[in-house]
């Protein structure tokens, strides 16, 4: 026990080059930590929206953008009439209507999309936005909207907020004439689905409005399963039921639509991964540099600890101990690092962007843990190779 306190309180003997095997470290597990964590969130984020469509099915037009997942949006209108026919499939368990339209922001170059609802008619849905308001209050009336969690974050970044309780101006078109809408943001809602919280929501009225779809028409129609299992076979049933059609249709399985994405959040995530294990090999090759130097220098102090009767395990011993020491130190400094760069992020960035776990935080340990143990293990082997007698010889 003894030579362990002793081990440990070399280690800071020569406090500038503790201090650089310290930073090295630091810096990555910081890294490391953040990285993780980043992952973490992205995963989070898009297995919630996996859960939250992993029993739908969509029908939309043929044309629809992202192949129907954005409800409808960017195709000609469907008739409502279609929702009687799928209610009468099995395993339909809801079915409702979707008025999707897009609206362009005043001096801005781009589109935001607004889901229009009924709501009497998705007032029992988990998923309804009405229903998943975090901040604010639901839209009384056709001129006010809830924004979306994602999308307010979004916009955010670009330094543009949305703050509730105010009015904004947008931009719709009437024909081939330009005219501007004022909307009033009443409230903030987080379904966990991507796709709809990144978008606005409002009233159907104000959708068709902007939109110009007609009364018995809507941009897609959702239909919601009554299990996982059944999606596919409901999916094709629909198909069946609504083939030949017009205009032409398109039912779509969002989960299936989604896992691109799945696979390339998974390519990121190993990407990310990789980064992280270069930046904790630097650090580790950090501690062995420090450490050998240190060796070096100190080869006449080993050679003097042997002659007084030290063995060869206890110089091994000491050095490891010493690195071991600098690595868990510069280690949970990368944690904390890590962590304040992760707060600085939910506050710029979004509030759920990264998902610091305890597996993440063990797991940094455990690579300091490995980083002291493989940078010590040869500077040790060089200490235990002083030779006493040739030492004493030079004194």
């Amino acid at each position: 026990m003894a030579l362990l306190f002793f081990s440990i309180q070399n280690a800071f003997r020569k406090k500038a080059v503790a201090a650089l095997a310290v930073l090295g470290v630091a810096f990555g597990t910081a890294l490391m930590t953040i990285l993780f964590s980043l992952a973490g969130g992205m995963d989070h984020r898009v297995e919630g929206t996996f859960s939250e469509l992993a029993n739908r099915v969509t029908i939309s037009g043929r044309d629809a953008i992202f192949g129907g997942l954005y409800l409808g949006m960017g195709t000609r209108p469907i008739p409502s009439s279609y929702i009687d026919t799928i209610r009468n499939i099995p395993h339909v368990e809801k079915v409702y209507s979707q008025v999707s339209v897009v609206m362009r922001p005043q001096n801005m170059d781009y589109v935001m999309p607004l889901f229009g609802y009924d709501t009497e008619e998705i007032h029992d849905l988990d998923n309804n936005p009405y229903n998943r308001i975090i901040e604010g209050a639901a839209p009384s009336n056709e001129k006010e909207i809830i924004i979306g969690k994602s999308l307010q974050e979004y916009m955010s970044l670009l330094n543009f907020h949305y703050a509730i309780g105010n009015s904004y101006p947008f931009i719709i078109m009437e024909g081939d004439r330009a005219k501007e809408l004022d909307v009033k943001i009443v409230g903030v809602y987080q379904t966990g689905n991507e796709v709809l919280d990144g978008a606005f929501s409002g009233s159907e009225k104000l959708a068709r409005e902007i939109g110009k779809i007609p009364e018995g028409s809507v941009s897609a129609i959702n239909v919601a399963v009554d299990g996982v299992e059944n999606v596919e076979s409901t999916a094709k049933a629909i198909q069946q039921e609504l083939s030949g059609k017009k205009p032409e249709l398109q039912v779509v399985v969002p989960g299936e639509v989604l896992n691109p994405v799945r696979n390339i959040l998974d390519v990121l995530g190993k990407f990310l991964m990789a980064v992280s294990l270069v930046a904790v090999v630097a650090g580790g090759l950090s501690i062995m540099v420090v450490m050998l130097l240190s060796v070096i220098n100190r080869m006449r102090e080993f050679g003097i600890l042997k002659a007084l009767g030290w063995t060869p395990a206890n110089i091994v011993f000491m050095v490891l101990v010493e690195s071991l020491a600098l690595s868990l130190l510069g280690a949970a400094l990368g944690v904390a690092l890590g962590c304040a760069g992760l707060a600085v992020a939910r506050v710029l960035i979004a509030e759920d962007i990264a998902a610091l776990s305890w597996q993440v935080t063990v797991s940094v340990l455990a690579a300091g843990v490995l980083i002291g143990v493989a940078g010590g293990i040869y500077p040790a082997w060089r200490a235990n190779s002083a030779a006493p007698v040739k030492i004493l010889r030079e004194i």
